[in-house]
């Protein structure tokens, strides 16, 4: 067999038609001797060229994987779409995450070795395809050229499927749409009776889910050695690989993931220059598949990157050897919101030294600002009950879950929602990086959650979305052991909260809201220590979030150079002559 860069002629003229045709639904075969199902798509020159994979439990045949397969062929490009084990025509029992990267690995080297390839293979694909392409890095086939990553998972416990301990309830949709072979409708079901439903560890059993993935998320509630083995955490020092990493800012699946994966690569990979990260102002499927507007905000024509264009030239580079200038582009491209133009900063994050921003009190009122309190505030406190959570207005249909908001003026309305505001800024307030929370509170019980918001308030009142960030308070010092609360002793949880390139512009306002639910996202805290999806007695909870110079609540705010502001920053009050 001829190698890498080697062409070689196909030499079934037969099968050389059909597949220029295409598809053609091949078997590939796995080291146990189960076959996955594969849509395959050759070029129509009749010689060898280098392959593009993409692994998926969505159906290898759906539309975009289609309109991607001959857009790829139609380049000079093998292109094959495989249904991961268990999935679409694939042999095998459905089990997520776990075979993902032997399997992944056999698919590239099977790949590799067909006439119709010269050896040369990378591979791409969203979300869970994201996820199944780090999975077979890890595994080291050969013939793994390059990948091109789009929001992908793999930060587990940390991102999904518990968020720092909450369970996210988006994993109910998820695991009924793939509970079968083929897709489900995923508004079949009565969401709205069922996502209510106490113990949380009983939606699927009520729904007849298969076994498998739902066993896993129920059975494995922390961070034990099930989901150690998925993480990568010391696997990137030997991937040697280059990546393009595509991420959205609105992306509420797999943002961390996605962040995790190119920092992790810029921090220990042997190929650290070689990586590519583009961020824009898209939520989770647009990273693939850009728009200019979502959620009510229209960025500009701009933001609507070309991303079949990015993957042709990023392709063409690492598999066909092309001088196009991609080894020229910026390895780092940011869409900036609120100013929403694209920067190309030298890395990220911009900002490695975040500034202190204070949370207090003004009369009644909570105010954040980067001057210390001159003295201690007395604490915050409200009522959290599980069964009057603060919910995000509408059904719970997956349908109306799935709607774009961003604005999230709902939370002004609720007592159970603490707000932080600055003045209205004279200035831009540049952020560019790792928001986090340093929040000294307390709770009247063993154990509660914490929900926080990072929003932009705008002249007209409504806020705007910007970050998020939660923490199960049991799990403030260890996802693997989780310890209780000392009733009313005031702690320190410190909450990551999303990464953000944003700009508050002049006359808006930041805005920290702090809460203890964020429902249907999130399940509900019932406030008691034990598996959170076991849980079926909720207690109203009393939590309290304490201010001060020493031992107060803190948001850390990574502000970027003020180059683009044109002067510092501000967060004090208008002049009345302003």
């Amino acid at each position: 067999m001829t190698r890498q860069g080697t062409p070689r002629q196909i030499r079934d003229s037969r099968l050389a038609h059909s597949l220029a045709a295409g598809p053609l639904e091949l078997e590939v075969p796995m080291r146990d001797g189960l076959m996955l199902a594969a849509d395959v798509y050759l070029p129509r020159s009749g010689r060898a060229a280098p392959a593009i994979v993409l692994g998926t439990p969505y159906d290898k045949h759906r539309i975009g994987n289609a309109d991607e397969g001959r857009f790829f062929q139609a380049h000079g490009y093998a292109y094959v779409a495989y249904d991961t084990r268990g999935r679409g025509k694939s042999e095998g029992q459905w089990r997520a995450h776990v075979n993902d990267g032997r399997d992944g690995h056999d698919v590239v080297e099977w790949v590799a070795r067909q006439p119709w390839c010269d050896g040369k293979v990378g591979t791409t694909g969203l979300s869970y395809g994201g996820w199944n392409q780090w999975a077979t890095a890890r595994e080291h086939p050969p013939h793994l050229v390059c990948m091109a990553s789009f929001a992908a998972a793999g930060r587990w416990m940390e991102e999904i499927p518990y968020t720092f301990g909450t369970f996210q309830l988006y994993f109910a949709y998820w695991v009924w749409g793939t509970r079968r072979r083929i897709q489900a409708n995923r508004s079949a079901p009565d969401w709205e009776r069922l996502l209510l439903q106490l113990p949380v560890s009983s939606i699927m059993e009520s729904l007849d889910a298969a076994p498998g993935t739902w066993d896993d998320i129920r059975d494995h509630d922390t961070l034990d050695d099930f989901w150690r083995a998925l993480r990568l955490d010391k696997d990137y020092c030997g991937l040697d690989l280059p990546c393009l990493h595509v991420a959205g800012w609105h992306d509420r699946e797999d943002l961390l993931g996605a962040f995790h994966h190119y920092q992790s690569m810029m921090a220990a990979s042997p190929r650290a220059a070689d990586q590519w990260l583009i961020v824009g102002p898209w939520p989770h499927v647009g990273t693939r598949y850009p728009q200019s507007s979502y959620g009510g905000i229209a960025y500009g024509d701009e933001a609507a990157l070309d991303m079949d264009h990015v993957l042709l030239r990023f392709f063409d580079h690492w598999l066909k050897g092309r001088e196009n200038g991609w080894s020229s582009e910026p390895r780092v491209r940011l869409f900036e919101t609120g100013t929403n133009r694209w920067l190309t900063p030298p890395s990220w994050p911009m900002s490695r030294d975040p500034a202190p921003f204070h949370l207090s009190l003004s009369g009644s009122e909570g105010r954040l600002s980067a001057a210390p309190p001159a003295g201690a505030d007395p604490p915050r406190s409200y009522s959290y009950d599980p069964r009057d959570p603060v919910r995000v207005p509408g059904g719970l249909s997956y349908e109306e879950f799935y709607e774009p908001k961003l604005d999230e003026s709902y939370l002004e309305q609720r007592a159970d929602v603490l707000l932080y505001r600055t003045a209205p800024l004279r200035s831009p307030l540049a952020v560019s990086g790792w928001p986090r929370l340093e929040l000294y509170g307390s709770s009247d019980g063993e154990d509660t959650a914490w929900h926080v918001k990072l929003e932009d308030q705008w002249p007209d009142g409504r806020l705007m979305r910007v970050a998020a960030g939660c923490l199960r308070a049991s799990c403030r010092d260890s996802l693997s052991v989780p310890s209780p609360l000392v009733p009313g002793q005031v702690t320190r949880f410190d909450i990551e909260m999303s990464p953000v390139s944003h700009v508050f512009l002049p006359g808006h306002r930041a805005v920290l809201a702090i809460t203890s639910s964020d429902f249907p996202w999130f399940a509900r805290s019932c406030n008691r220590m034990g598996r959170a999806v076991d849980q079926t007695d909720p207690r109203i909870a009393l939590n309290s979030v304490y201010h001060g110079a020493q031992g107060g609540s803190r948001l850390w705010l990574p502000l970027a150079s003020s180059r683009r502001a044109g002067s510092r920053a501000s967060s004090e009050p208008e002049s009345r002559d302003s």
